[in-house]
C-alpha cells in the first residue's frame, strides 16, 4: 500500500578516498546522514563540496576531515557540530548558527561568515578567513 510519497534512492560516488552524493539538487538532513553512514562503512572521507546545504539543521553532527569547500551553508544550524580537520574553504556560512561548533584544525580560508553566530566556537589551530 503506497502512501503517495516518492521514494528516491540515494546514489554515492566513491573514488577510493572520498565519497559523495550524486544528487544534484538541494540535499536534506537525511541525505547527509546517509552519506556519513556510508562513508563510515566504506572508510571514506565525506565530500560535500559545492553542495547546497542552506537552512539545514546539522547540529551536533561530526564531520572529521570532511570536504565542504565551496558549499552553501547559509542559515544552517550547525550548533555543536564538529568539523575537526575539515575543509570549509570558500564556504558560505553567512547567518549560520555556529555556536559551540568545533573547528579545530579546520580550513576556513575565504569562508564567508557575515552574520554567523560564532559564540563559544572552538577555533584551535583553525585557518581563519582573511579580511
Amino acid at each position: 500500500m503506497s502512501n503517495g510519497a516518492d521514494v528516491v534512492q540515494i546514489r554515492f560516488k566513491d573514488d577510493g578516498r572520498y565519497i559523495s552524493i550524486t544528487k544534484g539538487a538541494k540535499l536534506t538532513k537525511s541525505d547527509v546522514s546517509a552519506l556519513i553512514k556510508e562513508a563510515h562503512t566504506r572508510n571514506r572521507i565525506v565530500d560535500l563540496s559545492g553542495k547546497d546545504l542552506s537552512r539545514l539543521d546539522l547540529s551536533k553532527f561530526t564531520f572529521g576531515r570532511a570536504n565542504f569547500s565551496h558549499a552553501n551553508l547559509t542559515r544552517s544550524n550547525l550548533s555543536g557540530t564538529v568539523f575537526f580537520n575539515a575543509d570549509l574553504s570558500d564556504t558560505n556560512l553567512s547567518d549560520a548558527d555556529l555556536s559551540y561548533t568545533d573547528f579545530s584544525y579546520a580550513n576556513l580560508s575565504n569562508a564567508r561568515t557575515l552574520g554567523a553566530n560564532l559564540a563559544n566556537a572552538i577555533l584551535l589551530k583553525t585557518v581563519l578567513p582573511q579580511k
